[in-house]
């Protein structure tokens, strides 16, 4: 780590001058100048510090702490940075995932948190039910988990997908014998569909969805106790499909493949925890 305190000097005159442009006037500096010395801390410290907009600057998690700790007299301050560069390398900590209840349920994604906290057991994971995309940045997530067909908040965010899959209308035995048989979406107008939100769009509009709920659990369990068809991805149905308690209805109609996509705020920065757990969710899915 190599930190030039004159450039932690012109963070804080950025901090309490509200902005880069202020903290330029108030140096007599050109404003590009500031930025350029701005991105070079945040390169020594290895994380990122403000959240950058047209007119006015956001500090980060990391930015906020690093004010605090540079108010301090200057032998605590080259103590304080020192232990803030080796967050970024230690595996201690906290990791925050934003993940939607439809992922969450998943057998791989358990088996990603079980791997990891038995790995690493002085990390904390705080996992939070967001069916939306949300602000990584301001909110202090580290990760998110979303289906492609969510837009994502900020396209300057890095974005892969984990994996494809493909939703289908099942259905139990008992409530096709019982309901009107089903050869084209016309005869759905007469039953009962269960949905989530990511596959309601997939649904034409003529047909009526009884249930849309984000637990797909839940769904999948209703069209077991014979409650209506279920549009759900296969992997939520198929072992009820292979153990004969479900069945596919219309299996020649294919809709369209979706993504489980990953999402953070940035290539660079990114602490060792991170990514190591980024490689464990490409190593899963």
């Amino acid at each position: 780590m190599n930190v030039n305190f004159n450039d932690l000097r012109l963070f804080i005159q950025t901090v309490e001058h509200g902005g880069i442009s202020s903290a330029a006037a108030a140096n007599n500096l050109q404003r590009s100048k500031i930025s350029r010395r701005l991105q070079e801390l945040e390169a020594a410290l290895g994380c990122q510090l403000l959240i950058r907009t047209t007119r006015t600057i956001e500090l980060t998690e990391k930015g906020k702490q690093l004010y605090e700790i540079a108010s301090q007299p200057i032998a605590r301050l080259e103590q304080g940075i020192g232990v803030f560069s080796e967050q970024q390398h230690s595996l201690t900590g906290t990791v925050r995932i934003a993940i939607p209840t439809a992922i969450m349920t998943l057998s791989a994604f358990k088996e990603i948190i079980t791997k990891y906290t038995s790995r690493f057991p002085n990390i904390s994971v705080e996992i939070e039910n967001h069916q939306e995309s949300v602000d990584l940045k301001r909110q202090a997530f580290d990760l998110q988990i979303l289906p492609s067909v969510v837009k994502v908040s900020d396209d300057s965010y890095i974005q892969f997908s984990l994996l494809s899959y493909r939703s289908h209308l099942v259905a139990s035995k008992s409530y096709l014998a019982e309901h009107p048989p089903i050869s084209s979406m016309e005869d759905l107008k007469s039953h009962r569909l269960l949905t989530n939100r990511y596959n309601a769009s997939l649904i034409p509009s003529e047909l009526h969805v009884s249930v849309k709920s984000d637990d797909l659990t839940l769904l999948r369990t209703m069209a077991l106790d014979g409650n209506g068809i279920a549009f759900i991805p296969e992997a939520h149905s198929r072992k009820a499909i292979e153990d004969g308690l479900l069945v596919e209805v219309m299996p020649c109609f294919e809709y369209p493949d979706h993504q489980v996509t990953l999402i953070y705020p940035s290539a660079f920065f990114l602490p060792e925890k991170i990514k190591i757990l980024i490689d464990l969710f490409r190593e899963y899915f």
